[in-house]
């Protein structure tokens, strides 16, 4: 590919090679261009040949731009700030105009033609000249306005464009998206270094000719001030400090082979940097043009001494960190770092309200996307405190709170971070203590999705909240009175609470925050006051009403000899006293769930509420009265004296009566069927019904049955319910019915004789399967074709000595 720079940009074929409309036009190609100014001209007639002439002359102030053949080494020509650069391929015509220069920048329009075969990668290198040659291939960023692309200074949005990259989308295509990368940073590498001598003597310029190149390989590394090699010697016997290098851009066709260089231009010559690829290239590129641009900031803030400088210099090197396309840490934690030494510098000067809040609108973008260093966490949580700062940080500080929540914290390290948190909480509850502005930061946080994606932001937030109210409450006097306390609560502590309420509210966050406050996670002096448990019972009702038994059955203790949020809202205890409705709800839902064990919550209730229940069946608590014939029912009270004061209290209402009577007339059936007599064996016809089973139990006695064959049958977990009324029953076939988990917990909680259990091919999982640890006598279990898994079956193993038989041919999860 040739290319003609003149004022007609129409194309001939001529011999087989195309040349601009002017037949008088003259081009020139050089095969080596890397040693001094461009030889190739183009006159076209008087006018063009003056343009022409001080378009050489102006070189060094305006720029070149170059070109390369698969034929030619490189080709060069300069161009003077109006012209019109003409790419002439096999496919088509295309034009670059440079529409002007200002320093390192160059706004040039694409137009006219398809691109999608040219190429227009310029490499600087192959101009002479070792001065700033701007071009699409120089590191600097890429932006869109309109139809021109601004070729920002030292970094920008994308690295340099291939060949067939950016413009292949034609003159209209939004560069900013297709050239940009995401490159890692680079500290160490090695590359193939090579060094070259000033060109500025006919000596020199054949010295560094391509014949007479040695090349040495180095290991480099990045460091904060220079560039070094692991092994210091030949080319990198000394190191390249930052402030030398004068000028740094990719060599993409330094040689026929197409090999891939980095040429760092310094004081005394230039350096090339061979890698193996474009990418790696990249890397060192914009490696190297952070480590300068922050070296030079920090140079020049510590010879800064106004405020206002340093901010638009602070705002320099943040533009610089939003547009490189560099992916690391660093980027965005030393902007950051920087300031946070300003502050700490000299904070007379620099603390004032003013220049911080300016401080914080230069440095928001960063913040929003980056964990904030300590440094900043201590400066943001004092604008927190200060309530005239809030409305500025209150916005952008969602996106630094986000992340800090949604990062892995190790809190007992990173306090500062914490504060931030808790800090941030506390002043949106002293803004709005209605909580909207909480409610607003959460759904925030939460993400727009109904489930939340961040598994982390759950017990970061809930254990941030929990640590604040332990250490407000170590605050408190010991005597404190309770006008006092209610005070100091309403000021302190009450905005966590709100957090936690509002947290209750999400339904993929309620199972988990149930299970960070079933321990009880609170100051004892908490739990004993009125006004802490008022506000967080709304919290424990939307966990214990909730209809899934894994998160209602949260508000239990977690062991027997511990007390839960259930035994906390007891109406017998002082900060519930005299009122129950929180409590009988929390019983009504735990009763009324078919997968709970309901014998062992009926032995813990005998075990700690017996009182509470009797006293609650005296104000005619109906739910209460239903649970006191339960217990009698299933025997789960022993003791005569408990029994007889459980029937007075029963006989004292005339809904207790009610309850007692039904529970006699059942009483009595049961003593009719447990009557010795009848068949040993008993087999339900196929098809069969739970109504059926329980019509077969009402013909006579069966005191001396031990086995039962439901195979085949419709039965459901309902059939459960019969079953438990046989209480010698030894075998007993389930195989093929609709029998489930909660069918199996009832079992395992009566039926303590079973030696032979058949559950193949039923809807039995590993929660119903773990509850049969109680059938001690269990000697054989099918468990063919189910949902059984390794973890159920070992348990069973472990628990039971006895269990000699298991099949589990076939199992979901074997």
């Amino acid at each position: 590919m040739r290319k003609c720079f003149c004022s007609q940009w129409q194309s001939f074929v001529v011999h087989g090679e195309r040349l601009c409309g002017d037949m008088s036009c003259e081009i020139t190609a050089v095969d080596d261009l890397r040693t001094d100014p461009p030889t190739r001209k183009c006159s076209t007639s008087s006018t063009n040949s003056t343009n022409s002439t001080s378009s050489t002359s102006s070189t060094n102030s305006a720029g070149s731009m170059a070109t390369s053949d698969g034929d030619l080494d490189a080709a060069a020509v300069a161009i003077p700030p109006s012209a019109v650069v003409v790419y002439v391929t096999d496919d088509a015509v295309s034009t670059m105009s440079v529409v002007g220069y200002r320093g390192d920048r160059t706004r040039a329009t694409v137009a006219n033609g398809d691109a999608s075969s040219s190429d227009i990668h310029t490499d600087r290198d192959e101009c002479s000249s070792d001065d700033s040659c701007n071009g699409p291939d120089s590191p600097t960023g890429l932006k869109r306005v309109g139809s021109v692309y601004d070729f920002g200074l030292d970094g920008g949005d994308s690295p340099p464009p291939c060949a067939n990259h950016p413009f292949a989308a034609g003159p209209d295509a939004d560069l900013t998206k297709v050239a940009r990368k995401q490159l890692r940073m680079i500290r160490e590498v090695d590359v193939a270094v090579c060094h070259l001598n000033h060109t500025n003597t006919i000596i020199s310029k054949i010295l560094s000719s391509k014949y007479l190149r040695r090349w040495e390989n180095h290991q480099i590394r990045l460091q904060d001030d220079c560039i070094t090699s692991n092994t210091p010697s030949g080319f990198l016997s000394k190191t390249i400090g930052y402030e030398a290098i004068k000028d740094l851009y990719p060599v993409k066709r330094w040689d026929s082979n197409f090999k891939y260089c980095l040429r760092v231009v310094v004081t005394n010559g230039s350096y090339l940097l061979q890698t193996t690829n474009q990418y790696l290239r990249d890397q060192i590129l914009y490696s190297i043009l952070w480590k300068k641009n922050v070296q030079e900031t920090q140079t020049l803030l510590k010879s800064q001494s106004d405020p206002d400088d340093m901010l638009k210099e602070l705002q320099n090197i943040v533009d610089f960190a939003k547009n490189i396309p560099l992916v690391d840490d660093e980027i965005f934690h030393m902007p950051t770092f920087i300031a946070s030494t300003l502050m700490t510098r000299d904070q007379e000067k620099y603390c004032k309200q003013s220049w911080e809040k300016a401080l914080i609108g230069t440095l928001r973008p960063l913040i929003e996307d980056c964990p904030p260093s300590a440094e900043m966490c201590s400066f943001l949580s004092h604008h927190c405190k200060d309530q005239s700062s809030l409305p500025i940080i209150k916005d952008s500080l969602v996106y630094t709170i986000t992340r800090i929540l949604k990062h892995n914290f190790d809190f007992a390290r990173t306090l500062t971070a914490r504060t931030l948190v808790q800090d941030y909480i506390k002043a949106l509850y002293i803004q709005d203590q209605s909580g909207e502005s909480i409610r607003y930061f959460l759904s925030r946080v939460h993400s727009a999705s109904a489930v939340c994606p961040h598994n982390r932001v759950l017990p970061n937030m809930v254990s941030t909240c929990i640590t604040a109210i332990y250490s407000a409450s170590e605050e408190l006097p010991v005597n404190c009175s309770e006008a006092e306390f209610d005070c100091y609560y309403t000021n302190h502590l009450r905005c966590y609470i709100v957090v936690l309420q509002n947290i209750s509210e999400y339904s993929d966050w309620l199972y988990g925050l149930a299970q960070l406050l079933r321990p009880l996670p609170f100051p004892a002096l908490l739990l004993i006051r009125s006004i802490f448990m008022e506000d967080i019972s709304s919290v424990i009702l939307k966990i214990g009403l909730h209809e899934d038994c894994e998160i209602h059955k949260q508000v239990l203790a977690v062991r027997e000899t511990k007390d839960g949020w259930f035994d906390l809202c007891s109406p017998i205890e002082a900060v519930f006293c005299g009122s129950s409705i929180v409590w009988t709800q929390l019983l009504k839902t735990l009763m009324a769930c078919e997968r709970c064990k309901k014998k062992k919550l009926l032995k813990n209730l005998k075990a700690k509420h017996l009182g509470t229940c009797v006293s609650e069946a005296l104000k005619n608590n109906k739910i209460v009265m239903d649970v006191l014939c339960l217990m009698l029912e299933w025997m789960v009270v022993e003791d005569l004296h408990q029994r007889n004061q459980i029937v007075d209290t029963l006989k004292s209402t005339e809904f207790g009566r009610k309850v007692y009577d039904e529970f006699m007339s059942r009483q009595n059936q049961l003593l009719e069927l447990q009557r010795k007599g009848g068949p040993q064996n008993l087999s339900l016809p196929a098809r069969g019904t739970d109504l059926d089973l329980n019509s077969m139990f009402d013909c006579g006695p069966f005191g001396n049955l031990e086995s039962v064959d439901l195979a085949f049958t419709n039965v459901t977990d309902t059939c459960a319910n019969t079953l438990i009324k046989l209480p010698s029953l030894k075998v007993l076939n389930l195989w093929g019915t609709q029998f489930g988990d909660s069918g199996l917990l009832i079992i395992s909680d009566h039926l303590t004789n079973l030696q032979v259990l058949n559950l193949c091919e039923t809807k039995v999982t590993d929660r119903g399967i773990v509850s049969l640890i109680s059938l001690i006598n269990l000697k054989k279990l099918n468990l063919n074709s189910t949902k059984a898994t390794v973890r159920s079956v070992d348990v069973l193993k472990k628990k039971l000595p006895g269990l000699h038989e298991v099949d589990v041919r076939y199992s979901f999860a074997w």
